[in-house]
């Protein structure tokens, strides 16, 4: 049985999610640090950084140490870590959790090592990776140990990750998928062009996470105030844009997302294809959150879709499902320990 400290860390590119056993999700923060150039340190994580980002003085930076599923900065990372870790379990001398944390399907060796002597620095005593499908499909309830294919798509920020996964291993997966912050940044050019009005990514990601639809869903005429910087005259100005504008804004993102999934399933071998539109596709992540998603994936793809009710925590209760049931999880143990990543 996994101890009440044993965690299970979602790390992602836009947010840090971490579970705790009986407690549920502890922590949930964005993968942010600013960082104070002048004096050289950390001044800000998480939420406190976000609310830095378009704000901060030239010698302040606010980094993300996690872009596009790739490390950019294992300093920081490290930092972020130790904070985020610290805050769940405390600063423990004797008892030291266990943890199993997601990581990306394109992590190498190099970032593995990495991440774990990081976690092993943030106070635990043995951290396992686990490929953020696999936590994805398990943190859902998919039993991935029979020979039958499950398709799991997890929406992050930065990008989406796709895996097939049958026998308890990942048969066939792509991170080369559009993620949500495209459809926040398809936005924010969008109102560039068409209003020569400048606004933010937080303002965009509002717009799009209130009024956002990918499909047509009758309130095509309903408003929305926004407001930024003229970009003709440099002053502030608001204007009022409608669904539908906020819509045709997406249907690039869109677009490269519904291919992407296509060229994905059309190259799984035919079984496994067959086992994929028998059970569905698995959708997690933030990114699942966008309105009328599951319609234009079932319309484009022709196979059903299941939203997970809370997409962007499934992928850490996954992580914590696999510690609080190792007799289930054994093969993933066993393995992740015999390759030197746990």
């Amino acid at each position: 049985m996994a101890n009440i400290e044993d965690i299970g860390i979602d790390l992602g590119s836009s947010n840090v999610l971490i579970y705790a056993k009986d407690r549920g999700i502890v922590l949930n923060e964005p993968a942010m640090l600013a960082v104070d150039h002048d004096a050289g340190n950390v001044i800000a994580i998480g939420t406190d950084a976000r609310k830095m980002l378009g704000r901060e003085p030239n010698h302040i930076e606010v980094v993300r140490p996690l872009q596009s599923a790739v490390i950019r900065d294992f300093d920081m990372l490290s930092i972020m870590l130790n904070h985020f870790v610290g805050l769940v379990i405390g600063r423990r001398l004797f008892s030291r959790p266990r943890a199993v944390l997601s990581i990306s399907c394109v992590a190498n060796e190099l970032e593995k090592r990495q991440l774990v002597l990081g976690m092993l620095e943030a106070g635990t005593r043995r951290t396992t990776l686990l490929p953020r499908p696999m936590a994805a499909a398990i943190g859902y309830g998919i039993n991935i140990a029979p020979h039958v294919g499950h398709m799991v798509i997890d929406i992050g920020g930065a990008n989406a990750h796709a895996a097939a996964i049958a026998s308890g291993e990942i048969m066939s997966e792509s991170t080369d998928i559009t993620g949500g912050d495209a459809f926040t940044e398809a936005i924010i050019r969008y109102i560039r062009v068409k209003y020569n009005l400048l606004i933010g990514f937080d303002t965009a990601e509002d717009i799009k996470c209130s009024m956002g639809s990918l499909t047509d869903l009758g309130d095509s005429e309903v408003s929305f105030p926004l407001a930024g910087r003229s970009l003709v005259s440099g002053l502030p100005k608001q204007i009022a844009v409608k669904a539908a504008e906020i819509k045709e804004a997406m249907e690039e993102p869109k677009q490269s997302f519904i291919n992407s999934l296509i060229t994905f399933i059309e190259r799984l071998p035919a079984q496994l294809a067959n086992d994929v539109f028998d059970n569905g596709i698995t959708v997690t992540g933030g990114g699942a959150n966008l309105k009328g998603l599951r319609r234009i994936m079932e319309e484009s793809l022709n196979a059903r879709c299941i939203i997970a009710d809370h997409p962007q925590e499934t992928v850490a209760v996954g992580c914590g499902y696999v510690l609080e049931s190792p007799q289930n999880y054994s093969m993933i143990l066993n393995e992740r320990r015999k390759t030197g990543n746990a």
